[in-house]
């Protein structure tokens, strides 16, 4: 029998001569930053979803979609406690929809499967802003497609002020020293963006890519102020988790999660983030001359993590930091940022106790349909179907386990506060409003109340949002009345 020692180093000493650890120099590219549109300024927001094409490497086009670009969509600031009109033009010449992932909305504006916006159609919503500050997203939801279009480009970002995020002296100069970081995972051959397929084990693990993608842009560099950097990162990649850390392995500050800021900054000096998570960190450049935003490719299996330790990971730069001591320096880091009401004992208690777990079959013949090769509670996805009925304004606590790997689970139309995270008390820096969490083989208990309505015309979803996942049908759907 052949030794796995031997197995395992001759391995690590073939990664090591071939260099892969992607760490090699490459040329820069200064970062784009989504346009930002401001509610407050316009009466309506025409936002169209076109075919295009963008330059990922200079002098090479790509086929790909975007809203009001080339690629991905303008970053949408709204205000709490008014309405903003968008109006969302179909031209990419099939079926599409737009969910808004974080936003507390009724059903009929959520933009689930079920909104349907035809080719050559415009879907109009009004969006009443009931939420705390924080940063949401917009993205398709086609049952089938979600998967394809979110990679094609069909991404944005939404940013929600409200008073206590304008009182506080953080930094607020957009695309200077607060800057949105769409991250993504990408192949490319010969400087094109491959096209979306997947393999039967690429739907299993989800699709996993190779090149490191952030607003749109290869190896970007940004040059920031000396002083305090807000960083706003959202793992907008199909199915690939990350680890983020400071090239110098120095201490960064997270002070939001996906439903808002966190009660106080909390120390770190790495982040893992699932696909669909949004954390906000701060960065202090006052001392530093450049510095890179790194991450780690995480495997699908964390069994191949603790083995190899991190022998075969991929490690790529987000975003190289350079400081200008001539652009004004503004914001700081405050030592409050918010007051978060908890659930107490006494609601979980008197909580709606429901319990999902996600499964996967994997079955080669199921890939040619996907019907319930992916399922929750043993059922996969049907449109007809209701699976939940949740009354409105009442307690619910989800009790989630998953099988076979990891899954970041989303519920739609609320925010809610974790109980328990993979059976362990939540890390104080998951101790804030989260609408998307991971989950495994050990219970993780999220508690929450939801308040809007979503009819049977116009059901929530709760889903994985590894989004091979969710289009195979890893999801179902809930009713709040």
């Amino acid at each position: 029998m052949v030794n796995t020692k031997y197995i395992v180093l001759l391995l690590v000493l073939l990664h090591l001569a071939s260099g892969c650890n992607n760490l090699t120099e490459a040329s820069k590219n200064p970062l784009k930053v989504p346009t930002l549109i401001d509610t407050a300024s316009k009466k309506e927001i025409q936002l169209v979803l076109k075919k295009s094409q963008h330059q990922f490497y200079p002098d090479i086009k790509s086929n790909t979609m975007g809203i009001n670009s080339s690629y991905l969509g303008p970053t949408i600031k709204l205000h709490k406690g008014t309405k903003a009109k968008l109006v969302f033009t179909n031209n990419i010449g099939q079926n599409t929809t737009i969910h808004g992932h974080g936003l507390h909305v009724s059903g009929d504006v959520d933009g689930g499967p079920q909104q349907v916006i035809k080719p050559g159609t415009s879907w109009k919503i009004e969006i009443p802003v009931a939420q705390e500050a924080g940063m949401s997203w917009y993205h398709p939801h086609l049952m089938g497609k979600t998967a394809e279009h979110v990679h094609a480009g069909l991404a944005g970002i939404y940013l929600i002020e409200d008073g206590n995020s304008k009182s506080l002296n953080l930094p607020k100069t957009y695309g200077i020293d607060d800057i949105p970081l769409i991250i993504q995972d990408r192949t490319f051959s010969n400087g094109k963006m491959r096209p979306y397929k997947v393999t039967h084990d690429q739907m299993m693990d989800g699709l996993r890519e190779d090149t490191l993608v952030v607003n749109g842009t290869i190896n970007p560099s940004h040059t920031a102020p000396k002083g305090w950097v807000r960083l706003r990162l959202l793992n907008g990649s199909n199915a690939r988790f990350y680890r983020f850390f400071l090239s110098n392995q120095s201490v960064f500050y997270k002070i939001a999660t996906e439903g808002g800021f966190l009660d106080s900054p909390v120390s770190m000096e790495e982040l893992i983030m699932a696909p669909g998570e949004r954390n906000e960190i701060m960065v202090d450049l006052s001392n530093i001359d450049k510095i890179d935003l790194m991450a780690e490719f995480l495997p699908a299996d964390p069994e191949d993590q603790l083995f190899f330790m991190n022998w075969f990971n991929t490690t790529s730069s987000v975003l190289e930091l350079k400081t200008d001591e001539s652009i004004a320096s503004s914001g700081e880091l405050p030592e409050r940022l918010n007051k978060i009401k908890y659930f107490t004992n006494a609601d979980v208690d008197k909580a709606v106790v429901r319990k999902f777990t996600l499964e996967m079959d994997d079955d080669g013949e199921k890939i040619m349909d996907m019907h319930n090769m992916f399922t929750i509670n043993g059922n996969s996805m049907e449109m007809s179907r209701i699976d939940e009925r949740v009354k409105l304004g009442e307690i619910e606590l989800w009790s989630i386990t998953a099988e076979m790997m990891p899954h970041p689970f989303h519920i739609h139309g609320v925010s809610f506060q974790i109980l328990r995270h993979n059976g362990k008390p939540p890390a104080e820096s998951d101790k804030g409003w989260k609408d998307t969490v991971v989950v495994s083989e050990e219970p993780t208990d999220v508690i929450m109340r939801f308040n809007h309505i979503a009819d049977e015309d116009a059901p929530y979803m709760y889903h994985c949002h590894i989004l091979e996942h969710e289009d195979g049908g890893m999801m179902g759907q809930f009713t709040v009345q």
